[in-house]
């Protein structure tokens, strides 16, 4: 399997067991401790969920798992990776707005989330399709981007001759 899709894969298990893993706690005093995992915590849970899934099931639409990530499919990945970044962010700014912060703590798999949504983010930019290392930069992402949409143009074709072969089992009435 090539180093891209097997790193978004990675990632994209570590994510899924970052909802598992509690959210957010509450150290309640007297009456306990209580915690939430993603699944609790509501509908930002299952969207990360969700974009976590795209990206590891977007790569096994693909047929040969040797080769790079496709460049349709890099989009589509680092799409789902920005959503995985945005559910976590979301469910942080939205329990500090409700809660104020007070007797409530953010737990590990949030944070396990954001990291696995960055990792699947940039990975179809760091690693090349040689499998060699390279930091992305603003250019070299823009670049990726423009080669993909160039490389993956349909045929042109003229109307000329789209017009030509529609007559071709035809008799002409006019002759």
């Amino acid at each position: 399997m090539h180093k891209q899709k097997l790193i978004v894969l990675i990632a994209a298990g570590v994510g899924i067991v970052g909802i598992i893993l509690p959210w957010a706690s509450a150290n309640l005093g007297f009456f306990g401790n209580y915690s939430q995992n993603g699944f609790n915590s509501g509908w930002t849970g299952y969207a990360t969920l969700a974009s976590l899934a795209a990206a590891a099931g977007i790569l096994f639409k693909e047929s040969d798992n040797a080769s790079a990530i496709t460049a349709e499919t890099r989009k589509i990945v680092a799409g789902a990776g920005v959503g995985a970044i945005i559910f976590p962010i979301l469910f942080i700014i939205i329990l500090k707005a409700q809660q104020g912060g007070q007797f409530v703590s953010l737990g590990f798999g949030v944070f396990l989330c954001l990291l696995a949504g960055i990792a699947i983010a940039v990975v179809p930019f760091a690693i090349k399709g040689d499998g060699s290392f390279e930091m992305p930069t603003k250019d070299s992402i823009k670049a990726d981007l423009e080669a993909d949409t160039s490389s993956s143009s349909p045929v042109e074709s003229s109307s000329a001759d789209v017009s030509e072969s529609s007559d071709e089992g035809q008799d002409n009435p006019t002759s």
